[in-house]
């Protein structure tokens, strides 16, 4: 790990920029890049983030996390066409053996697409399904170390499928089916799975997501300019302890799975404004499943809902515009201080039962279930050295409704800090 982290700064220092179009050959556009031809090229891409995270009151985490280690190849196969291959890499055993080795681990984005037009472009792959602001937006890229709640636990992530999408000027849209209902979904629960398979007759998921500039048309000032959308998924859940589940910011249970079977929606609303150095992000997402004879008489209960919301700001004191990519207006090697920006959060996720009527239970199988949510407040300081490398400082309060159903039971407020190290190209 060490070594990777050290020659990917080195890379990212002593690289000259050179544009994919001046020559053939190796140049480093953005990143190391082969040139074969016009519209012909084959990049490298890489991450590593690195953690050093404090807990109070401790509840049992590494303090040293390596959270991604992450290599790639991407690359244009004439103007009609480009793809993306990326991978995992962890340390991890094997079975029967004792010492931890570096091994390729699960696959991330494998895809190609055609694109030739801009209004209508086909992916066909594995790749993100189109919900959720912040869950479509790369880790590398995210304005805080983690995404937020509901963004992990609601959004689907990634998924093997098919998607059409375009920009219609004012309007983009993205619309997909997908083989399964996406990562974050999965479960696997060893008394309906084997372990390493996936779930019986999940999905296919439908999905559908709309954007756009739509408030040019109203006099609102510089809000003209922000970003709106809605999104939509439609799936298929087997019987089952297969529901969504609630994860509190590193990944401890808050809410666990529940018996479902049936349909499962979600409904997603996103804002995004970004007017200078400042912008103002906003999302609300709820799924809903159905629990279709899964009483303990096999009568059908209310649905089980997962409700979560956010509002986050960030602001560049040194200037730079909040764009989709931000570069310093004085990197740290060119004599600067790079780009400084402070950032903060609200958020909460829930999940409870459609039906309040009658005493509240925990049991999977309740009519009636025991609401649990996360309330988090994450406030940061991002330092952007260069294009390639950023430092981002975190302070996280979390707050639980239901102290039993916490990392330490009985406690239901948490303070955790972390400082991580961003190297991308």
């Amino acid at each position: 790990m060490n070594r990777v982290s050290v020659v990917a700064v080195l890379m990212a220092c002593v690289a000259v920029p050179a544009s994919a179009q001046d020559r053939r050959g190796f140049v480093w556009d953005d990143r190391p890049t082969i040139v074969f031809g016009e519209d012909i090229n084959l990049e490298l891409k890489a991450r590593a983030l690195i953690e050093w995270r404090r807990f109070d009151p401790e509840i049992g985490e590494d303090t040293f996390n390596l959270r991604t280690l992450r290599v790639g190849l991407a690359g244009e196969l004439t103007r009609h066409l480009e793809w993306e291959v990326e991978r995992e890499i962890e340390r991890s055993a094997v079975e029967g053996e004792v010492e931890e080795k570096w091994r390729f681990g699960p696959w991330k984005d494998v895809y190609g697409e055609w694109k030739t037009f801009d209004q209508f472009r086909v992916r066909g792959g594995r790749f993100k399904m189109p919900f959720g602001l912040e869950q479509t937006t790369g880790v590398s890229s995210l304005d805080f170390a983690y995404r937020a709640l509901g963004s992990s636990a609601i959004a689907p992530g990634r998924d093997r499928g098919a998607m059409v999408f375009g920009d219609l000027g004012r309007f983009n849209y993205e619309v997909g089916v997908f083989n399964d209902d996406g990562d974050n979904a999965e479960s696997d629960e060893p008394q309906f799975v084997e372990q390493g398979a996936d779930l019986d007759d999940v999905g296919p998921s439908f999905a559908v997501r709309a954007t756009g500039d739509i408030l040019r048309l109203l006099p609102l000032g510089r809000l003209r300019s922000a970003n709106i959308g809605v999104a939509y998924t439609n799936s298929s859940v087997p019987e089952g302890l297969n529901s969504l589940r609630g994860e509190a910011l590193w990944g401890e249970d808050f809410f666990e799975r529940v018996y479902v079977k049936g349909r499962r929606q979600r409904l997603g609303a996103q804002f995004e404004w970004t007017p200078g150095p400042a912008s103002v992000k906003a999302e609300w997402m709820q799924s809903r499943e159905e629990r279709k004879g899964q009483g303990n008489r096999d009568q059908d209960l209310s649905d089980y809902i997962g409700t979560a919301w956010y509002v986050a700001g960030t602001w560049f004191v040194t200037g730079e515009d909040k764009d989709s990519d931000v570069n310093p207006k004085r990197p740290l090697l060119d004599g600067g201080i790079g780009a400084i920006e402070l950032a903060v959060r609200y958020e909460e996720l829930g999940f409870r039962s459609a039906s309040t009527t009658g005493p509240a239970f925990t049991n999977p199988r309740s009519e009636h279930l025991l609401p649990n949510s996360d309330r988090a407040w994450t406030f940061g300081v991002n330092w952007m050295s260069s294009k390639w490398t950023r430092v981002l400082i975190n302070a996280i309060h979390e707050e639980l409704e239901d102290a039993s159903r916490s990392p330490q039971p009985g406690t239901s407020s948490f303070w955790s800090g972390l400082v991580r190290l961003n190297i991308v190209f």
